[in-house]
């Protein structure tokens, strides 16, 4: 049976970052790893304008990658003041979101890497 078993391919983009791959292709699935603002600008970026910098880059990571926002199939947020910050970064989630093709989503309070960050979000989609 071993001639019957094939490994499925993976891709990976953008893998400058020592640690990780900004994107990962796997089997019609497109992983983008974890994104936050413009790291120059995050002293002087609220929650607001920090999740409007983030979803460019996804939005131009799914573009590399072959796809669109359309094509979400689940985003994982998370907030480093969820009580503060959460109407602000839905409204601009809200916004960006295609209202047609809105994936699973789920967002948290959690300690980021940095004090600076406000928001983290990272999006699995279909390619």
């Amino acid at each position: 049976y071993k001639h019957v078993l094939k490994r499925s391919s993976i891709k990976r983009l953008k893998t400058e970052d020592p640690r990780s791959s900004a994107i990962v292709i796997h089997n019609g699935l497109v992983y983008i790893s974890g994104q936050v603002g413009e790291i120059s600008k995050l002293e002087e970026s609220d929650v607001t304008e920090q999740t409007k910098q983030t979803l460019k880059k996804i939005e131009n990571l799914l573009s590399a990658a072959g796809t669109d926002k359309s094509r979400i199939l689940e985003a994982r947020i998370w907030l480093k003041d969820i009580k503060a910050d959460f109407a602000s970064m839905n409204a601009v989630w809200n916004a960006w979101i295609d209202p047609n093709n809105k994936g699973a989503r789920y967002c948290v309070e959690s300690h980021l890497a940095r004090p600076t960050l406000l928001v983290e979000i990272q999006v699995v989609a279909a390619r």
